[in-house]
């Protein structure tokens, strides 16, 4: 009797400890969830715009098929309709992307003159006669003239066009004498080497076969 008394104290101890350790995994388990369930969920925002459109195209299409239809039009006559309607809607609206393009095109442009004035301003100051400041102009590298501020960069523009008067010496003023005379080109010659020097610039901008 006394050994099955103690058998079944042990299973009633065995019992109880399962049950404690059930209720701990319940007790656990809730946490885990709870901790699992924080976490926010992702959210598509290009979807949703997306369901919007769709959503507002598809009340458009419903409340013009009620007004053609009020006004007595048949299926084909009404899809027509509506045709026509989104079209004109369309021609109405502006082109935001295109509009845009003529700004950007519109500052090039004031950009590029407003460049070519400071050229041309450096090459007076240089000394290069007013015949020649074009083809200097034309041959110099002024894509670096404009600094990170937006501002030309009056030293820059020097040295773009030193190194065209460099690489084409007859475009280079030479002083004649003590005379305060700038002359193009080579001092001797006379007319002959200004018509040589011109024959050659029209040679290197291609107005002369």
């Amino acid at each position: 009797m006394a050994e099955a008394n103690q058998n079944q104290g042990q299973a009633q101890q065995t019992a109880q400890g399962a049950g404690t350790t059930g209720q701990a995994q319940q007790t656990t388990n809730p946490q885990n969830q709870g901790a699992q369930q924080t976490a926010p969920p992702a959210i598509d925002y290009g979807k949703i715009q997306q369901m919007l459109d769709g959503t507002l195209a598809a009340k458009e299409d419903t409340a013009l098929k009620a007004y053609f239809r009020q006004q007595g039009l048949s299926q084909e006559e009404v899809e027509q309709a509506i045709a026509a309607f989104k079209q004109q809607k369309a021609a109405n609206t502006p082109d935001v992307g295109a509009m845009q393009a003529q700004v950007t095109q519109a500052q090039a442009t004031a950009r590029q003159a407003q460049i070519e004035s400071a050229a041309v301003m450096a090459a007076v100051g240089l000394g290069v006669d007013a015949k020649t400041i074009p083809y200097v102009i034309k041959m110099a590298d002024l894509s670096q003239v404009v600094g990170q501020d937006g501002k030309i960069n009056e030293e820059t523009m020097k040295t773009a066009l030193n190194k065209v008067l460099e690489d084409v010496p007859g475009l280079k003023p030479q002083a004649a004498g003590s005379t305060g005379f700038i002359q193009v080109g080579a001092a001797s010659g006379g007319a002959g080497q200004q018509s040589n020097q011109a024959d050659q610039l029209s040679h290197v901008f291609g107005n002369k076969k």
